[in-house]
């Protein structure tokens, strides 16, 4: 699914924290921010209709808030340990897994996998003889596609020699967790449990789960209606890519010990946070991690996002300061919600950080406008397979609505062309004869995706 946002719109009151909100005594300058995000949370909730969003909290390398925010499908209150579906922040947790055979001597960063693990698909392709941990925990494994389902053969095909440019691929990670399974004799989730999850105490976490134990736990998934997925089917297997279920709590002392190895001498983790290709000029790939760096007071950022059918989920840390954040939420529009809190969370660096991950370009300024001129653009647009696009006005701007995609805000860049201020899309308008407006057009990196008529 495309990456969402909407502008955060901040506004401070006290909240007290309750039974589920746990905040260590810090002083009233650093509580301001943590106890109103609170209401901000709730109010984004009603917007977006996202019915359940978890938020865990780092300062100074500790946990300093967790909390389940919303209801249950049954109405009662969430519970604390509410587990999430975090999609591909998989990604990152199964990088420590192998970051932490790599320190205990057990695997070697460099070593080819072949004498382990080929997949039958590239078996005839000689470029996996130069796959390594190295080359698909840098997203540079070569793969055509982030799944092989994908490409129009269904098959798992290299587009480019591993090692060589970046590319984006669950497959990638796949592969990796295939190979150690196959040179160690163990599963995923045997290795995950005992080396990883079993010693940090995270025992709500698990990339295998049945879809059954403690379901009346789990995080249903909602559309940007707010209206119930029809998905009977919530059971999980081994993925080192996608899936893995967790807490809020769980992930959140999971960012706790990647700042701490990540500051230790010596150790495989701080090439982690070493740039090791290029996906954007605002954003680099390092091991497992997305890189934002050069933002303010000498900082950067490894993030992750994770995005599926009603499921948007976030973490990022920031070393040197050692502070980090952990969001998940449980609808489509989640991911809004998830740039408003790093935003909020993050003043010093947050927005430079959502503008980064997600744009190439600058950050561009919004332009005032009345509400007279923006009423012009306002109405519904039809696509000719009937579906319909809502447009409405906002505070200098427009709000799109259209079942299937995230809601999004646009701000005027120039006449009849408007941009989301984090991502690469671009809402275009056209206009007939007579200079009213009769189309518009959805576009992504100069790319049409959406095109319709207005009614």
């Amino acid at each position: 699914m495309n990456h969402k946002l909407i502008v955060a719109c901040c506004f401070i009151i006290i909240c007290i924290s309750c039974k589920n909100d746990v905040i260590d005594n810090k002083p009233k300058k650093e509580l301001k921010v943590i106890t109103t995000i609170d209401s901000q949370i709730e109010q984004w909730q009603q917007e977006l209709k996202v019915p359940n969003v978890a938020l865990g909290i780092i300062e100074d390398g500790k946990i300093i808030k967790t909390k389940v925010y919303g209801n249950t499908k049954e109405g009662a209150k969430a519970p604390d340990d509410m587990l999430f579906n975090v999609a591909s922040v998989t990604k990152v947790v199964f990088t420590a897994l192998a970051l932490k055979l790599i320190e205990n001597g057990d695997l070697d960063i460099n070593e080819p996998l072949y004498p382990y693990y080929v997949d039958p698909d590239v078996v005839s392709d000689e470029r996996h003889k130069k796959l390594t941990p190295y080359t698909l925990l840098s997203q540079q494994s070569g793969f055509s596609n982030n799944w092989r389902w994908d490409h129009p053969t269904e098959k798992l095909i290299f587009t480019t020699d591993p090692g060589s440019v970046y590319n984006y691929s669950g497959e990638g990670m796949e592969y990796l967790r295939n190979s150690i399974e196959q040179k160690f004799q163990k599963s995923l989730t045997t290795l995950s449990d005992s080396l990883l999850f079993n010693p940090l105490s995270m025992y709500k976490t698990s990339h295998s789960w049945d879809g059954k134990k403690d379901l009346n736990a789990f995080s249903l998934a909602y559309n940007t209606l707010g209206e119930l997925h029809n998905l009977d089917d919530h059971s999980t297997i081994d993925n080192a890519g996608d899936d893995l279920i967790t807490t809020a709590s769980d992930l959140s002392t999971f960012g706790v010990y990647m700042l701490d190895q990540i500051h230790k001498e010596k150790s495989p983790y701080t090439e982690m946070t070493k740039v090791q290709t290029s996906i954007t000029p605002n954003l680099n790939q390092g091991l497992g991690w997305r890189m934002v760096t050069n933002l303010p007071n000498g900082e950067y950022a490894i993030q992750h996002g994770g995005n599926d059918i009603g499921v948007a989920a976030i973490i990022v840390l920031l070393p040197n300061s050692k502070r980090g954040i952990v969001v998940l939420t449980n609808g489509d529009n989640g991911a809004l919600i998830c740039n408003n809190i790093v935003r909020v969370v993050f003043p010093d660096v947050g927005n430079e950080i959502i503008h980064k991950s997600y744009k190439s370009g600058v950050i561009q300024e919004v332009i005032d406008i009345t509400q007279e001129e923006l009423q012009k653009y306002n109405g519904n647009y039809i696509q000719p397979n009937g579906r319909k696009l809502g447009i409405t006005t906002i505070e200098n701007g427009l709000h799109l609505k259209m079942p299937g995609i995230p809601n999004l805000n646009f701000y005027q860049a120039e006449e009849d062309t408007f941009f989301s201020p984090d991502f690469d899309f671009e809402l275009l308008f056209f206009r007939n004869e007579e200079g009213g407006i009769n189309e518009t057009s959805l576009s992504f990196e100069g790319k049409n995706m959406i095109r319709c008529k207005k009614e």
